[in-house]
């Protein structure tokens, strides 16, 4: 159909067992390019073992997954995909730009400095100490590191937790921008709100996807 975007992830009847438990259901979803997609579920309902699925690092119980076409755990590297972890990264003794320039070091083709510099609106902090960042600043840098790899995929676990709301909203204001060039967005959260502000929606219970739907309809339920 015409207007339709091509999906950039695609899961089918995925069984991920978090923890080694085994699971009532299992996910299916698709994410397209430029979509931005919530994954909701409580503490331990399997959102973290969904996304290392996805990133690669995880192999699944069953079912397929594919980002950009390839099995991301079979094909390691085949797709531009970055991830920030909850907890984020520790740079003690670096300036912000020195840890993106370390992170390009790592990476073939990389964005340049300054670029995923500006796309998180940290252009003004590239001398800025690591230690002097306030949270949210910290989080739009670890979100720039996922974007040194020119990453056509994002994974985001829990990105806005533990932000004040001005921060939140700097956070969202960049994956929206992201997802305005084409990003494919898949964030994991715990806080109905948050994952309102999404596109679509995917509730996650015990591993398995028991719902799945358009933001709007979730906020009007």
């Amino acid at each position: 159909m015409e207007g339709m975007k091509a999906p950039v992830i695609e899961v089918r009847e995925l069984q991920a067992r978090p923890g080694g438990r085994k699971a009532a259901g299992t996910v299916s979803f698709t994410v397209a390019e430029g979509e931005v997609y919530a994954i909701l579920g409580r503490y331990g309902a399997g959102k973290t073992t969904l996304l290392e699925i996805l990133a690669g690092l995880r192999r699944p119980a069953g079912g397929t997954v594919r980002v950009a076409g390839a099995d991301p755990y079979a094909r390691a590297g085949s797709a531009r995909t970055g991830a920030v972890w909850r907890d984020g990264g520790l740079f003690p003794g670096l300036t912000v730009a020195e840890i993106v320039g370390t992170w390009r070091r790592w990476t073939l083709d990389p964005l340049g400095r300054d670029e995923a510099l500006r796309l998180v609106g940290l252009a003004d902090a590239a001398d800025e100490p690591f230690e002097r960042l306030t949270a949210g600043r910290r989080r739009l840098l670890d979100l720039a590191l996922a974007l040194v790899g020119r990453s056509d995929v994002l994974l985001l676990d829990e990105p806005t937790a533990g932000l004040d709301e001005a921060s939140a909203r700097e956070v969202r204001a960049v994956l929206r921008l992201l997802a305005g060039q084409g990003v494919g967005v898949v964030l994991a959260t715990r806080d109905p709100h948050e994952a309102c502000r999404a596109d679509r929606v995917g509730v996650l219970d015990e591993g398995a996807l028991v719902t799945g739907r358009d933001s709007a309809r979730l906020r009007a339920a």
